[in-house]
């Protein structure tokens, strides 16, 4: 009877080294998935804020703001990170995967129309369209293949 319950013991043991490394990496890559989706969720925001706040100024508050609109990202991602590059200002839309930060980076990009849009006098932008653009490099451990760029867009028109 004891030498059953031995080997009934030992291979529960070697069941468990198996099973074990199989479960821990399931948890981790839970855990990092989370993770991402959090930080998506703040580079989102973010974005949907910036273009607000830039579709929200008028010539006499300083044109578009950018450099308030950069304050208030920096501020939204602040949870997340310290490296934010802002503004980039285009003269055209970025393409899916144009920008890529390296890991732990943010990098905003802020398209207007033109780069003259984004000074906010009436006459030259009223009710345009301003898209903010929020990249982040998120770095996964590994689990879930490395690098991977997070982005958020947001989209607002001028009332000025």
């Amino acid at each position: 009877m004891d030498d059953a319950r031995r080997k009934r013991r030992g291979q529960a043991l070697v069941e468990f080294a198996i099973a074990l490394p199989v479960l821990m990496f399931l948890a981790a890559g839970t855990m990092e998935m989370g993770r991402g989706y959090s930080f998506a969720i703040a580079t989102s925001n973010a974005a949907r804020d910036g273009a607000r706040f830039l579709a929200g100024k008028t010539a006499a508050t300083n044109g578009a703001g950018t450099g308030g609109m950069c304050s208030l990202v920096t501020a939204d991602l602040a949870a997340v990170t310290t490296n934010v590059i802002c503004p980039t200002v285009v003269t055209t839309k970025p393409a899916a995967g144009s920008v890529t930060p390296a890991p732990g980076q943010v990098i905003v990009v802020v398209w207007c129309g033109n780069p003259s849009d984004c000074t906010g006098t009436a006459t030259v932008f009223s009710q345009k369209e301003v898209d903010v653009y929020v990249y982040y490099g998120f770095s996964d451990l590994n689990l879930l293949g490395g690098g991977i760029t997070i982005s958020g867009a947001s989209r607002a028109t001028t009332s000025w």
